[in-house]
């Protein structure tokens, strides 16, 4: 297992133009299909909207959430690890507003954060989060609350055509007693994917090639975990302006404020994350200088960064024909001024990844990231931050560290 300590000297200080292809195929500026190409960058920002069937992309092309290329299906354990992927329209950095509420994990936060159009400040009162280990499920039991919030997307959206969708959030079921404030995560879908099946667009058939709706392992570990999850249906997260998770998040911020909301004043404003898979993390890295987030990752797919100003970590598959590692280290080296972490699963696919439970590294990472980082749960510092953290000694993967995650 190969364990790089990267020292920020030697890095480069602008990012890197991530995403170019090889041989030059499939460069578009319009949303088209290609076959065979790699997704293209210009200028440092991705371009187009294109379809990329059965080829490869260094930076994140995008997918469907579980899935290897269309033309070349695979299975794991039985669940597909196939769909089709595409480009990230444009690039740049999506931000909207808001101050930060000073305050670590469940305690007091006054002051919030404001969302833009004008969301109310937020305050909540709870506990101080305990230590819990990220390779099991949390401690609650998860609720979902389905098709809730505003519509939002760019159309036409590949799955749902003319129709905006609305948004799920995965949450502890005991939110309004809990006694904690909890933090929130912003999830972007990869490209044609949703997080759970929504019949009867969205379905997950093997037969038809159909893998819309494959991240609900992920969802329930990480609201196990006492993270309220805003999901947005949209299957091209990587789009719009503002984009579908910007939109979530201003709402999910109102109904903080809201009496009538089963979000009223139970939230922890002031530690907000994004985390996405393939087109999702493009479309996490788009929006990387958003003022309001403290923590982000990315899962096989990256684009060129711009405004991080919070912790990163950059998840890859060793096995990935869709999302070359490579080009999702690439983009990590760019990230010198913040703590960055680069883990590669060596024997994951595009989407075998999530499959894998919550001992699996996709799941435990995540978990174990986002608490150390919104709940301040010190304790799980030890699988990321040092010379002998925990992954950094773990044969499932390989790990590099910037010099900012040394003691």
């Amino acid at each position: 297992m190969t364990h790089r300590i990267l020292l920020i000297s030697v890095l480069a200080a602008t990012a890197a133009a991530c995403g170019t292809s090889s041989d030059g195929d499939a460069t578009s500026d319009e949303d088209s299909v290609s076959t065979g190409g790699q997704a293209v960058a210009t200028g440092g920002a991705l371009s187009g909207g294109a379809a990329n069937v059965g080829g490869t992309s260094t930076t994140g092309g995008a997918s469907s959430g579980g899935a290897a290329n269309v033309g070349g299906t695979s299975t794991t354990g039985g669940t597909a690890s196939g769909g089709e992927t595409a480009n990230a329209t444009g690039g740049g950095d999506v931000g909207t507003g808001g101050s930060e509420a000073e305050g670590v994990g469940g305690q007091l936060q006054t002051g919030g954060a404001t969302g833009a159009g004008g969301s109310p400040q937020v305050s909540c009162v709870g506990e101080a989060w305990p230590t819990a280990d990220p390779t099991q499920a949390g401690p609650f039991q998860v609720a979902a609350d389905k098709n809730v919030g505003p519509l939002a997307g760019d159309l036409p959206d590949p799955i749902y055509g003319d129709e905006q969708q609305r948004i799920n959030v995965y949450r502890p079921n005991n939110l309004a007693d809990s006694g904690y404030c909890h933090p929130i995560l912003v999830w972007a879908n990869g490209y044609t994917d949703n997080p759970e099946p929504n019949p009867p667009l969205c379905v997950v058939d093997s037969g038809a090639n159909k893998w819309c709706g494959q991240y609900l392992p992920m969802m329930e570990h990480l609201a196990s975990h006492g993270f309220v999850v805003v999901s947005s249906l949209s299957t091209a997260t990587g789009r719009g302006d503002p984009l579908p998770t910007i939109v979530g998040l201003d709402w999910i911020l109102e109904q903080a404020e809201d009496p009538s909301s089963p979000y009223y004043h139970r939230l922890d404003t002031a530690n907000i994350g994004q985390l996405g898979h393939s087109f999702g993390g493009m479309s996490t890295c788009m929006s990387a200088a958003e003022p309001r987030y403290k923590a982000l990752a990315t899962i096989c797919g990256t684009a060129a960064l711009s405004g991080v100003h919070t912790p990163m970590l950059f998840f890859c598959g060793g096995n990935d024909a869709t999302v070359q590692c490579s080009g999702v280290r690439d983009t990590f080296l760019t990230v010198t001024d913040h703590p960055a972490f680069f883990i590669n699963e060596l024997n994951a696919d595009h989407g075998s990844w999530v499959y894998q439970g919550p001992n699996g590294v996709s799941l435990s990472t995540a978990a174990a990231w986002f608490r150390v980082h919104l709940m301040d749960d010190t304790d799980n510092r030890k699988f990321f931050y040092g010379a002998d953290c925990t992954f950094c000694t773990d044969g499932r993967v390989e790990v590099e560290q910037n010099a900012l995650m040394l003691p």
